[in-house]
């Protein structure tokens, strides 16, 4: 039975075309040619050299420079072996690099041309918080101490009530009254937290407690003059690094969009 079946024409076909299939398996004839081409041309070889020469400040030997055309020719070996055998996928570190990479390309190719006046000027009249200069301050201030916030409270009700400031405040070697000042001086002599309560003091009356890093204050602040706007001859280059930003910002989002309108996209839980 087993011999009458070994005869038969169909197997002996079908028995063929597997040692077909075999030989061209094995000698990789089914294999595309262009993926098992490599060619190192002379600009990769000019990049090797100035990678050589950049690192040890001179020019590689003809052995050296040997040895980085062999190194070269297996990375790509390697790296192409690799993607056959699918090691870039499911790889967290690989995935964010040609994430991270894509990104840098598709800023790349939608460089920006360099903005004209106008739309400098236009962005800063849009955006006039992001160059307005500090407001300047004048103020008086007496030093309380370290002491809670219903002491200071008192204290300063009793300033509000005609009380001399001088019967009040505590020695302390920081000016009692400032003029002029920005809000950068006054936080090098007051400190931040001290400074940034400053705009939300009233004009003309006693007010606090205002922490600083010595302790606590009562502030009268008697005039503010509002931050202006400098012209945009004054702040050119850093209205335009703003620009440009934005402008990379918004070219990236329009990719990623173009991208993904080509796939169709479901989330567990999203309708």
């Amino acid at each position: 039975m087993l011999g009458k079946f070994i005869r038969e024409p169909l197997v002996h076909f079908l028995g063929g075309a597997l040692l077909v299939f075999a030989f061209f398996w094995a000698t990789g004839a089914d294999r595309d040619p262009a993926d098992y081409r490599i060619s190192i041309d002379q600009t990769d070889i000019d990049r090797l050299t100035s990678d050589w020469v950049r690192n040890f400040r001179r020019p590689p030997t003809e052995a050296e420079l040997n040895g980085l055309i062999d190194q070269e020719i297996a990375e790509e070996i390697y790296y192409r072996e690799a993607l056959r055998l699918g090691l870039d996928r499911d790889d967290p570190v690989i995935r964010r690099r040609l994430f991270t990479k894509m990104r840098f390309i598709d800023s790349e190719n939608a460089e920006t041309a360099a903005p004209t006046d106008a739309i400098l000027q236009r962005w800063l009249e849009e955006h006039p918080e992001k160059y307005a200069l500090s407001p300047l301050y004048d103020f008086e201030q007496i030093y309380l101490g370290q002491i809670t916030a219903e002491q200071a409270n008192e204290r300063i009700q009793r300033l509000k009530e005609g009380a001399r400031p001088a019967d009040l405040a505590r020695s302390i070697s920081l000016p009692e009254t400032i003029q002029n000042a920005t809000i950068a001086e006054i936080s090098r002599q007051f400190g931040d937290e001290f400074a940034g309560e400053l705009d939300q003091l009233p004009i003309g009356q006693w007010a606090g407690p205002v922490a600083s890093g010595f302790g606590i204050h009562a502030v009268q602040v008697s005039d503010k003059t509002a931050g202006e706007t400098p012209a945009l001859a004054d702040i050119r280059q850093q209205v335009a690094n703003d620009w440009l930003a934005d402008q990379r910002a918004a070219q990236k989002e329009q990719a990623l969009a173009d991208y993904r309108s080509q796939y169709e996209v479901t989330v567990a839980g999203r309708p």
